[in-house]
């Protein structure tokens, strides 16, 4: 199968050179087109009215390419790339699980619905890893389970899997919506330069109670989760309550 595999975390990340390694192992034609630094937290980005830098890279066991823009950037430059085009699109492995809302903000995710948009099947993939070592076992569960994970794709949605760390395991897949991922907003104030003053954004989860049957809690509980993802942000369950009170006015 030809795949265009991407991430948000780089193309020299750990987690996208085992899975590539991976796949080409399992006999998969592989290619490779990644930012060329961390991308993380760019949702669906797209580069306009600017150039974007692609080049290849002849350091890795397969067709490797770094982009200056996206991962968003990357799906779509990839699929002009790759001829024949791809079959498969990959995103990740993501070095921190993409659940909940967290996924608003994910440039892994975003990669796989802008694949999904453009006609592919696509799989964005993240996890848990407290160090390089432990993505050996993650691509591994990927890899024993890609048959079934390939099986429940569809170029409705783009497939939004979460697989915990061998320390914490997996107790199965669940497929579920998703919940909700809160964090604390902490801004770390810096020095006066010439652009302004220096805020660095961290944070870290707060507690929320969320519902058995998403994938916060489901995947908390030890499973690997399952969710499709489509770019259809419509808020379906307030359509008539919302038609309604246009009517009113």
């Amino acid at each position: 199968m030809r795949i265009l595999l991407t991430n948000d975390d780089g193309y020299k990340s750990q987690g996208i050179r085992r899975l590539a390694e991976a796949l080409i192992s399992a006999g998969h034609d592989v290619t490779v087109v990644a930012p060329v630094k961390g991308m993380s937290g760019m949702a669906h980005a797209m580069t306009f009215g600017k150039p974007v830098f692609l080049k290849k890279t002849d350091k890795y066991p397969y067709p490797c390419y770094s982009l200056s823009g996206t991962p968003a950037d990357c799906v779509k430059l990839g699929a002009e790339i790759i001829k024949p085009e791809p079959e498969l699109v990959i995103s990740g492995i993501n070095d921190e699980p993409n659940i909940g809302t967290t996924v608003v903000y994910s440039g892994t995710a975003a990669a796989a619905m802008e694949a999904s948009l453009l006609g592919y099947k696509a799989i964005a993939v993240s996890s848990n890893p407290v160090s390089e070592e432990d993505f050996q076992a993650i691509v591994e569960f990927f890899i024993q389970n890609f048959d079934y994970y390939l099986s429940l794709t569809s170029l409705e949605y783009a497939l939004n899997i979460n697989i915990n760390n061998a320390d914490i395991g997996n107790k199965g897949h669940k497929v579920v919506p998703i919940g909700i991922r809160k964090f604390t907003d902490i801004y770390l104030v810096g020095d006066m330069g010439e652009s302004g003053l220096q805020h660095t954004l961290v944070g870290n989860p707060v507690p929320v109670d969320n519902h058995e049957n998403t994938d916060v809690a489901a995947f908390e509980a030890g499973y690997a989760t399952i969710t499709p993802l489509t770019s259809d942000h419509t808020a379906a369950a307030h359509l008539t309550e919302l038609a309604e009170k246009a009517e009113k006015r």
